[in-house]
């Protein structure tokens, strides 16, 4: 066989073998799948604006190439007592998250979870048929107050580490009452330990005492105030 032809079976099946590097993406949007999250900085790519604990977000891995591709989102190490990643549907036929795969991802395309210690995560992988679109979707849960950073990590790249992180920061729930959104049931429980209640750790008056003071002032009502009417799904 000529040199030639060596050459271009070769650059044939790097162009199957890696249609998308660097091409892939994923993006974070509010529980609508939607409405996309806000940075906490435009300028600043990837780190999000405070959220409150119990807010549910949704991860799509999009791509603006067709082919196959593979790669995973993780939370590792101490991200991992922060936020929690979740698919959706098992499939009991093809031993996979069929709901987390989109129909752009192609009829061979799979969704498996796995989970170490301190670690937990889910291997996509997009089929040779895949069309550019949406591919994947996981869904993301604030379970504790803290930074949590979700790796991204794209296979034709690197196995090892991520091509970058999304951060979330997460703060304590306004949502008092637990109904997923803000408003004046959750304003009348934040009222009824208005001053004069001493709030001890690590209760803190179930969470009403927001800034860990002790008491319940007008620094809480501020804090409150920042996510009126804000839904966590």
């Amino acid at each position: 066989m000529s040199n030639c032809i060596l050459v271009t079976l070769w650059i044939s099946l790097v162009s199957i073998c890696s249609t998308a590097i660097g091409q892939v993406s994923a993006n974070v949007y509010r529980s609508d799948g939607i409405t996309p999250f806000e940075l906490a900085d435009p300028n600043i790519p990837f780190v999000y604006r405070d959220i409150m604990v119990g807010t549910k977000l949704r991860i799509i891995i999009s791509s603006a190439a067709a082919g196959y591709w593979g790669g995973d989102l993780a939370i590792t190490g101490e991200d991992y007592n922060y936020g929690v990643l979740s698919a959706r549907d098992y499939s009991e036929t093809t031993n996979d998250w069929a709901g987390s795969r989109l129909p752009a991802a192609g009829n061979g395309a799979r969704v498996w979870e796995w989970q170490e210690p301190e670690a937990q995560g889910f291997s996509l992988e997009g089929h040779r048929s895949a069309l550019a679109g949406d591919w994947f979707v996981i869904d993301y849960t604030a379970t504790n107050v803290g930074v949590c950073k979700v790796g991204f990590y794209d296979h034709a790249i690197s196995w090892v580490d991520p091509i970058y992180y999304l951060t979330f920061f997460h703060v304590p729930s306004r949502d008092f009452n637990r109904d997923t959104k803000v408003d004046f049931v959750d304003f009348a429980i934040f009222a009824s330990c208005w001053q004069g209640v001493v709030c001890n750790e690590p209760d803190w008056c179930e969470g009403i005492d927001l800034d860990r003071d002790r008491s319940v002032t007008l620094n809480d009502v501020t804090l409150f105030a920042d996510y009126w009417l804000e839904t966590t799904e």
